[in-house]
């Protein structure tokens, strides 16, 4: 009897681990945050350090509580930090770029993800003295992982993996936006924003191991073009082949160009040593042919993703403050680690998703 190779079971599979992505948090850009004056004066420099987590304990409002898919469970758990700087080069030129480092935790298998952010911004109206600026921002930003893999054992369509490993996991996005600030008064400003980007989602090769019925031990291989196996040892089994192989592949079917509209505001208030943000970020995505394969597939793909963040500030000195963060979406992370969106994880992007961050932030 033939060895019957499982390969579209098996890379929809594959690609299943990286739910273990969508159920963890991703400090991407923070958007809902912008602002149009958000520097005082020329040559400031200022730094935002931050611990990011979720978890059992940590999910106060039980916004993964309510989903059966993560009560009580590790599934989702986080633990990450993010470094953010800013420098103002003119009254009206601004630069920023952040780094993220992820710890993710899915039932047992630890995975790390890097991010990164870089952004100028330029302010076509106001200066430090009035109360209506307007800026544009044209930033670049992406996620990677140099490999992924999930130790414990996969159901695939009557057969079972015993381990998985993806390889060269990435997206890169440039976007660009409009932004507007009125100062109400000494304490107080409202914020809104308007912006479009672009999106390009890339994946490496797949190596899984895979145990037959007849005892027999081999190592799978996808590649972008070909798939293939071979015995990692001498079988018993007399219906055992030494290896195989095929030029086609589905590998190549999860990576995908995409377009996003995004729009959004903030309120800001301070006074004394407290300050407040309250921001909300709505992302609209149109993916290339990938949600037209979902609903061709019976699914429901997620084109969506309300984002509400609110952090609050404590000043310290005169340039350092403590701040706490929270951020909560209505689709964990649709548009913002776009790289674990493809037509095999879409339907794990219903669920509601949030995170923690305590930091530092110090101006110079």
């Amino acid at each position: 009897m033939p060895f019957s190779l499982p390969s579209l079971s098996l890379i929809t599979w594959v690609f299943g681990v990286l739910t273990v992505f969508q159920q963890t948090a991703g400090a991407a850009p923070l958007d809902a945050l912008l602002m149009a004056d958000q520097f005082h004066q020329a040559g400031e420099l200022r730094f935002e350090a931050g611990l990011d987590a979720v978890n059992s304990t940590l999910d106060v409002l039980k916004v993964r509580g309510q989903d059966p898919i993560y009560a009580g469970t590790s599934v989702g758990d986080y633990v990450g930090q993010h470094l953010r700087v800013g420098y103002a080069v003119s009254d009206a030129w601004t630069i920023d770029g952040s780094l993220w480092r992820r710890q993710l935790t899915y039932r047992g298998d630890d995975e790390s993800i890097d991010s990164w952010q870089i952004a100028a911004q330029y302010r076509v109206l106001g200066n430090a003295n009035s109360r209506l600026h307007a800026a544009v921002r044209v930033s670049a930003w992406g996620d990677q992982s140099p490999l992924l893999v999930k130790n414990s054992p996969t159901a695939a369509l009557g057969r079972t993996v015993d381990s998985l490993s993806i390889s060269d996991l990435g997206d890169r996005q440039t976007q660009v936006d409009v932004i507007g600030t009125w100062r109400m008064n000494q304490e107080a400003s409202v914020s809104a924003f308007a912006g479009v980007g672009r999106s390009s989602v890339s994946t490496g090769n797949l190596t899984a191991a895979y145990t037959s019925s007849g005892g027999c031990h081999y190592t799978l291989m996808f590649t972008l073009t070909e798939t293939s196996g071979e015995l990692n040892a001498p079988c018993a089994d007399p219906n055992a082949i030494l290896s195989f192989g095929t030029n086609q592949s589905r590998l190549s079917d999860f990576s995908y160009q995409s377009r996003m509209i995004q729009l959004g505001g903030m309120l800001q208030w301070q006074r004394g040593n407290w300050a407040l943000r309250t921001g909300y970020q709505y992302v609209h995505i149109n993916r290339d042919q990938v949600d037209d394969r979902v609903t061709s597939q019976g699914g429901t793909p997620y084109q969506d993703n309300h984002t509400v963040v609110v952090d609050i500030y404590r000043k310290l000195a005169s340039n350092m403050a403590v701040f706490m963060r929270g951020q909560a979406m209505s689709n964990q992370f649709v548009g913002e680690i776009p790289f674990v969106y493809n037509h095999a994880t879409a339907s794990k992007f219903g669920h509601r998703y949030g995170l923690v961050t305590l930091g530092v932030y110090v101006s110079f």
